[in-house]
C-alpha cells in the first residue's frame, strides 16, 4: 500500500492510497481536525483492534474511514456516501503491516507539519 498526503489550496488535505492497481484519493476541507481525527481512528485500531472517523467531502458527501487491527496487519477501509437515502459507495480497501501504515501516515502527516508524532 501506498499513501501520499498533500496540503492543497484553502486548507484541504488530500490523501492518495494505491495498492497495485487500485488507486485513488480522498479530501477533507480542514487539514488539521482531519489529521486529528484519523490519527486518533488509527491509535484506536493500534489499542483495541477497530477505529473510525468521517470527513466531511470537499465536494459534498463524506468519507467514511475504517482501521482494522488482526496481530500484525492493519487493513484500512475508505466508503463515501452522499447522505440521505443513498447508499455508502466503495472507495479504496488494502491491508498492510500495521508498523508500515502507521509510519508512513505519521511520516506524511509530520512532513506537513499537521502534528501527527507529538
Amino acid at each position: 500500500m501506498d499513501v501520499q498526503f498533500t496540503l492543497e489550496p484553502h486548507d484541504e488535505l488530500v490523501v492518495r492510497l494505491r495498492d497495485g492497481a487500485d488507486a485513488t484519493s480522498v479530501s477533507v476541507p480542514q487539514s488539521r481536525p482531519g489529521a486529528e481525527s484519523l490519527m486518533r481512528a488509527l491509535d484506536a485500531a493500534l489499542a483495541d483492534g477497530h477505529g473510525e472517523c468521517f470527513w466531511p467531502c470537499t465536494t459534498g458527501g463524506q468519507y467514511w474511514w475504517m482501521f482494522k487491527r488482526d496481530d500484525a496487519a492493519l487493513e484500512v477501509i475508505v466508503m463515501w456516501t452522499r447522505g440521505g437515502a443513498s447508499l455508502w459507495e466503495h472507495v479504496f480497501r488494502a491491508t498492510d503491516s500495521v508498523d508500515w501504515v502507521r509510519a508512513h501516515i505519521v511520516q506524511e502527516l509530520d512532513r506537513l507539519e499537521l502534528g501527527a508524532s507529538t
